[in-house]
């Protein structure tokens, strides 16, 4: 009998222990608590951004002005469109225009564009 009272005792001793140092649930979940770190997203974070529709066809290209603004565009494919594109439609006044980069951020900001053009092919090829 007495070596099974020490067989209980020696199996509660240490969850009486554990109880006794623990303190309430809440102050261990308290004390136990991970700081927050906060991160900033590498790839920024976009603004809003606002859905316009297309814009409205033209009903022919003879006689207006139509900039190719050619973006990253080595020197094989930039003047081979333009001059496909005189060839096919002589009626039709192309500019070429080469942009560093991919082209404006914001074709409204590109003046020329805007007052002399009636139309803007933009493309890209590598």
């Amino acid at each position: 009998m007495k070596r099974l009272f020490e067989i209980v005792l020696a199996a509660l001793l240490p969850l009486g222990v554990t109880l006794a140092f623990a303190g309430t649930p809440a102050q261990a979940a308290d004390e136990a608590e991970e700081p927050v770190h906060r991160f900033l997203n590498p790839q920024g974070i976009p603004g809003p951004v606002e859905v316009r529709g297309l814009a409205p066809r033209l009903d022919t290209i003879k006689g207006k002005t139509i900039y190719i603004a050619v973006c990253e565009a080595g020197p094989q494919t930039g003047p081979f469109l333009e001059q496909y594109l005189k060839d096919t439609y002589p009626d039709t006044h192309w500019v070429r225009i080469q942009h560093n980069g991919f082209g404006p951020t914001n074709p409204a900001e590109d003046g020329e564009l805007l007052a002399k053009a009636d139309a803007v092919i933009g493309g890209q090829s590598w």
